[in-house]
């Protein structure tokens, strides 16, 4: 494969993130999606599934974290495979999954790999700091060294 299209799927991941994660656009998905879009990753039990679960997952976390934007810190791609490093950032103003609003900054990294076919997201696969989020949203206690109890 050519730099030219490695580059080429770094920059749909890129729009991705500037579009739908930080342009906070619920219709973005649609052009940079496939249709047949399967999300692996391990986040909210996998309640969000397709295009249409990722605009749902979007549309919750927007409302308890409008502020909620991405910054990219780093990206390698191989093959059909793209895989973006960043940090999540937002304040949380609203209800989140029951967790009534803390009015506090969260802050978390992830790491994703995003499988692009026919210049099209189609897969995705990533961890993120599950634990520290929650911890941030007050559901788990934390000592003074900031590792949970």
């Amino acid at each position: 494969m050519k730099n030219t299209n490695l580059q080429d799927n770094k920059a749909i991941v890129r729009r991705y993130v500037d579009e739908v994660q930080n342009g906070h656009s619920i219709e973005a998905p649609e052009s940079i999606y496939s249709r047949n879009f399967i999300d692996h990753m391990n986040s909210f039990d996998g309640l969000f599934q397709g295009i249409e679960g990722l605009k749902m997952g979007y549309v919750e976390m927007l409302k308890a974290f409008s502020d909620f934007r991405v910054i990219i810190h780093d990206q390698i791609a191989e093959g059909d495979k793209v895989v973006t490093y960043k940090t999540v950032m937002g304040t949380h103003r609203e209800e989140f999954r029951g967790i009534p609003a803390t009015g506090e900054m969260i802050e978390f990294q992830v790491i994703d790999i995003f499988r692009i076919e026919e210049n099209k997201i189609t897969e995705c696969w990533g961890v993120f700091e599950e634990l520290k989020f929650m911890q941030q949203l007050g559901v788990f206690a934390e000592d003074k060294n900031g590792k949970p109890m």
